[in-house]
């Protein structure tokens, strides 16, 4: 079962790169080249979390920075 999901999830992005690569192919082949390097930079950024602070009952800070 747990192989058979990362096969289908594994499946599922190389979908999603490849439809995301047509439209940027689609968006250059139009001279919209904002919109095309636009998509590449989503692509390619790595999203960072948020670092997030808890706090007690008083609104005291548990965590530092």
């Amino acid at each position: 079962m747990k192989n058979n999901t990362k096969r289908c999830m594994r499946k599922a992005k190389e979908n999603w790169i490849g439809e995301q690569c047509s439209e940027i192919e689609e968006n250059l082949r139009k001279n919209n080249s904002k919109r095309a390097y636009q998509l590449v930079k989503d692509l390619t950024t790595v999203k960072q979390g948020k670092a997030t602070t808890v706090q007690d009952h008083s609104g005291k800070c548990l965590t530092e920075e």
